[in-house]
């Protein structure tokens, strides 16, 4: 087994994977578009632009958002600049305007490294918050595709890569509790906070899964579709996979039939993927005939796997030849990705099973320290090396989340409801905080409500989730609209596009209902399993109409 406690657990996470790229330089560390790219060449590059950004004034500390999708330079940077000791701040570059200023002003970051489609939202963003500085970049500059672009008040990719310094290049320290990365979660309450992570966190999360994948990972090769702004994406696809020496098959952008091709050329040993993907996967033209017997490991996270999707799936790779079946896991943001996995060649129905190593998970009253017996269902609470530092600036929500309790132990309040058997497997039930999780991402109800209030014509709404057998969840909206005005599905248009100037694609609900009131209980709270159970008449009404 592993060493948990190894020494290089405690250094940066720069420095971690650096240190493995000397000792294997030609070894491929990522794969692209085609392109291979080794150890040698990932240093330099992260050397390289560790000095540009270095040259541009970024200092040790500040807070700088990457809104970059699966492609080098979101790896690049999270390497580089860690290694000048600032502190990446990574968000979905299919985030809408409203939701970019929000980031800024949530982290009060005044520099900028995003993707050059995000650009005429920038330039709306910047005139309100006084971002000084943008760096532009498109998915073909480390493809060895050259495209002449230039943007007005915004350093183009190529043009970064050439800043320089004469001044000696300040190198980050290898505190372990010092922050590395920032990734947004719902926390708690359903709304979006920006989560803490630290090298120390990053690092025990690549032991740890090393250690309970139950055999040696040092080379793997990895398919990293997860996007890099997601806890699972960035720390088990790319930041285990490179601190073991391994090779990340990077995809910018999820499309079955694309990534089947990728799997039958590339043949990764390992899979990280989400319950809506394993469907897509199925019904992919281009894994008909894959051969899946080299397959060492396929999980399945952010969402809970239902028995039949599962079933399905195992069924799928067994005809492929895969020798492996597809492993459940649990984890939030908060504790950076993956803190329970199911064993090796271990199944227990409806469990996402045991805690990883140095992990130790207990299940509470709801509100209290008060840990329940085996079997009760409770709050589930995580302790150990992977639990965040804090939501930055945002210490009231931080000390509802983290809390010391009578063991001496900090424990982090998940927010979701379980209970653990007597065999210590953990079984996930639902989630306290109001979160719909579709196509494995988290949708904030609360900002969805925000947003639509935002139009002059509506008086009240809410959003609920509903289930769905592409996506896991959709959302749906239900709107009491003003007197004196009409509703019709004119409205109902203006108000989708009225959306659509506030949130990202993803968190789009799927369709908005007109409601006379929302309906709620004796103490005043929303009755939203009222609504989930109109919302799913309404939707089975037009399924029959269709």
């Amino acid at each position: 087994m592993v060493n948990t406690d190894s020494y290089k657990e405690r250094i940066s996470i720069s420095e971690a994977v650096l240190c493995e790229a000397q000792k294997s330089p030609e070894r491929i560390a990522i794969t692209y578009l085609g392109r291979k790219i080794s150890y040698k060449t990932f240093m330099k590059k992260v050397n390289s632009i560790s000095l540009a950004l270095y040259s541009m004034g970024v200092k040790r500390g500040e807070v700088v958002l990457v809104a970059l999708p699966n492609i080098p330079q979101a790896v690049y940077m999270l390497y580089s600049l860690n290694r000048i000791g600032a502190i990446p701040a990574f968000l979905s570059p299919l985030s809408a305007e409203y939701e970019l200023e929000e980031y800024i002003n949530k982290c009060k970051s005044e520099v900028i490294i995003a993707l050059d489609s995000l650009y005429q939202k920038f330039m709306g963003v910047f005139k309100r918050t006084g971002v000084k500085k943008l760096v532009l970049t498109s998915v073909f500059d480390e493809s060895g595709i050259i495209f002449k672009n230039k943007k007005d008040n915004a350093l183009m990719w190529r043009e970064f890569l050439k800043l320089k310094t004469d001044s000696n290049i300040y190198l980050s320290s290898p505190k372990p509790d010092d922050t590395a990365v920032i990734l947004f979660s719902g926390g708690t309450t359903g709304k979006p906070k920006a989560v803490e992570l630290t090298n120390l966190n990053l690092n025990a999360l690549a032991e740890g899964t090393e250690n309970v994948c139950g055999e040696e990972v040092r080379g793997v090769k990895m398919l990293s579709v997860l996007p890099v702004f997601h806890g699972f994406g960035l720390g088990i696809c790319i930041h285990t996979v490179l601190y073991f020496g391994g090779e990340c098959i990077l995809v910018p952008r999820f499309d079955a039939d694309k990534i089947g091709r990728i799997i039958r050329i590339h043949k990764p040993q390992y899979i990280a993927s989400v319950p809506a993907m394993l469907s897509a996967f199925m019904k992919s033209k281009t894994l008909v005939k894959a051969d899946f017997s080299k397959l060492r490991g396929v999980f399945s996270g952010g969402d809970s796997l239902s028995a039949e999707i599962e079933e399905s799936f195992n069924k799928f790779l067994l005809k492929h030849k895969a020798q492996v079946k597809i492993r459940q896991g649990y984890g939030l943001t908060e504790c950076v990705a993956a803190s329970a996995l199911m064993p090796a060649g271990c199944f227990k129905a409806g469990s996402v099973g045991k805690p990883y190593p140095h992990t130790l998970y207990k299940i509470v009253m709801k509100n209290t320290e008060e840990e329940l017996p085996p079997g009760e269902t409770g709050e589930i609470c995580i302790s150990g090396k992977t639990v965040m530092k804090g939501y930055f600036c945002d210490k009231e929500e931080s000390d509802n989340t983290l809390k010391v309790h009578r063991d001496g132990k900090l424990w982090l309040h998940t927010g979701d409801m379980g209970y653990i058997d007597k065999d210590g497997f953990v079984f996930f039930k639902g989630r306290i905080k109001r979160i719909i999780v579709t196509n494995g991402y988290n949708v904030y109800p609360s900002e969805l409500e925000k947003a639509l209030l935002k139009h002059e014509a509506v008086k009240e709404c809410c959003a609920v989730g509903i289930s769905d057998k592409r996506k896991s969840q959709r959302a749906i909206m239900f709107a009491v609209i003003k007197e004196g005005i009409e509703e019709s599905k004119e409205k109902q248009t203006e108000l989708i596009n009225h959306l659509r100037r506030f949130v990202s694609k993803q968190s789009m609900p799927a369709n908005i209902y007109f409601i006379e009131r929302i309906p709620r209980t004796q103490l005043g709270k929303v009755a939203y399993t009222e609504l989930i159970k109109k919302a799913e008449v309404y939707r089975n009404e037009k399924n029959t109409a269709e």
